[in-house]
């Protein structure tokens, strides 16, 4: 499987699907993203639904490029993420890594599945106007 990213906006959430093993440069060009799609919002306080499920980890030079647009999308209004994927110890150590610097400015719930995670959002003030699923 190739490594990809989509990023497309809903309402106040931005949805990510993360695919793939991912290079520096595949983060790279996520960041390049993020910072293309981030200022579409319309809101103050936004939120990110991202879905792991696809995602079969990366090299160690991808993490402090995902660290630094954690920390941006927090200095840009990220008030809550929302992340699924299935049980995967490994996958949650280095998600739980590259998030350590944000998570007492955002707050972080995991879901095994994409629907709980957004009638979460929803809970939370950011509902989706549409229940499609992620792409993948």
């Amino acid at each position: 499987m190739s490594a990809n990213f989509h990023v497309k906006t809903d309402g106040q959430v931005v949805s990510i699907s993360i695919i793939g093993q991912w290079s520096e440069q595949v983060a790279l060009n996520f960041e390049r993203e993020m910072h293309r799609v981030i200022p579409t919002v319309s809101a103050r306080k936004f939120a990110h639904l991202v879905s792991f499920e696809q995602w079969e980890l990366s090299t160690p030079s991808v993490e402090p490029i995902i660290k630094r647009v954690a920390g941006w999308c927090v200095s840009q209004g990220m008030y809550v993420a929302a992340e699924v994927f299935s049980a995967n110890v490994l996958k949650e150590y280095l998600i739980n890594k590259a998030t350590e610097e944000v998570k007492d400015h955002v707050t972080i719930r995991r879901f095994s599945s994409e629907s709980d995670a957004r009638t979460w959002l929803a809970e939370m003030g950011f509902e989706t106007q549409t229940t499609q699923q992620l792409p993948t």
